[in-house]
């Protein structure tokens, strides 16, 4: 939720005039920040039927569970919380919230290294921490917690597919999205905040701390890691590719895949992921 502000790109909603009942307009009214303005709010409905379009499905990107929970977790959860309660308690939707946690990661293996265990058992113990300050904050539970490390292979799979479509290609036992390739075909890149496209900054910190000396390996700076080759001491899965262990981006999308299939509703993460997590998730 939010101000309304100029619109960045044409959007459609998931409805047609004419539809009746449930899918009625409630007055809902929710920042859309792809098109940067306020929208009415239509559910999808459940696998598109429209006479189930009470169901609102939801999902939120969780935590990198590497370290303790701080006051922006608190005031980011605290909000969906919130905006959660409304659409249940006022609207009368039947929400379907699913939390994707990050417990694999560059700042995880860094961090376990750094403390001398596991980066499994760091991220269990910060995950825990993190699903009991939410209790104590009073946030609602998820209908589903998706852990990435549960999801590898068909992280793997789904890798596999962006490489047979051409926009991604295998370099020294990683995988990369090819920007330009996705660009070439005519689609928008960078449309959550455009005037970060190539902010080379944030393009390494969306990498990973531990990524640094494979940015020669891409083709273009922009390109962003689907699966990364594991060095010695990492944890690794087995892939076409070699062993290795997926990168940020392509996380959320298989994961939320798994779950909703190919429609959602409702995508929400801090407004510090918008570029480049969110914007890649796009692509």
């Amino acid at each position: 939720m939010g101000s309304s502000v100029s619109q960045k790109y044409p959007w459609e909603a998931p409805y047609s005039e004419g539809m009746v009942g449930e899918s009625q307009d409630r007055g809902l009214r929710l920042l859309n920040t792809l098109t940067g303005t306020k929208v009415p709010f239509f559910p999808s409905g459940r696998d598109g039927q429209a006479e189930r379009r009470n169901t609102v499905r939801w999902y939120i990107c969780g935590p990198t569970v590497y370290d303790s929970a701080h006051l922006g977790h608190a005031r980011t959860y605290v909000a969906f919380d919130i905006v959660r309660r409304v659409m249940e308690d006022y609207f009368g939707y039947e929400m379907l919230v699913q939390m994707g946690v990050t417990d694999i990661d560059d700042k995880i293996i860094k961090r376990s290294n750094e403390q001398g265990i596991s980066s499994s058992e760091l991220a269990r113990k910060y995950e825990a921490e993190f699903m009991e300050d939410m209790r104590i904050l009073g946030c609602r539970k998820p209908t589903y917690v998706t852990r990435v490390t549960e999801y590898v292979g068909d992280i793997v799979a789904y890798i596999a597919r962006i490489v047979e479509n051409g926009f991604a290609y295998e370099s020294n036992g990683s995988v990369y999205f090819s920007v330009d390739k996705f660009v070439e075909a005519g689609h928008n890149y960078a449309k959550l905040k455009p005037s970060a496209a190539g902010n080379e900054s944030l393009l390494q910190e969306g990498e990973g701390d531990l990524s640094v000396a494979e940015a020669s390996e891409k083709r273009s700076s922009s390109d962003f890691a689907l699966w990364k080759r594991s060095k010695p001491g990492e944890p690794v899965w087995p892939s076409p590719w070699g062993e290795g262990r997926p990168g940020w981006h392509i996380e959320c999308s298989v994961m939320v895949s798994s779950i909703f299939g190919e429609t959602l509703d409702i995508h929400a993460g801090g407004v510090d992921l918008q570029f480049p997590h969110h914007d890649n998730e796009l692509a």
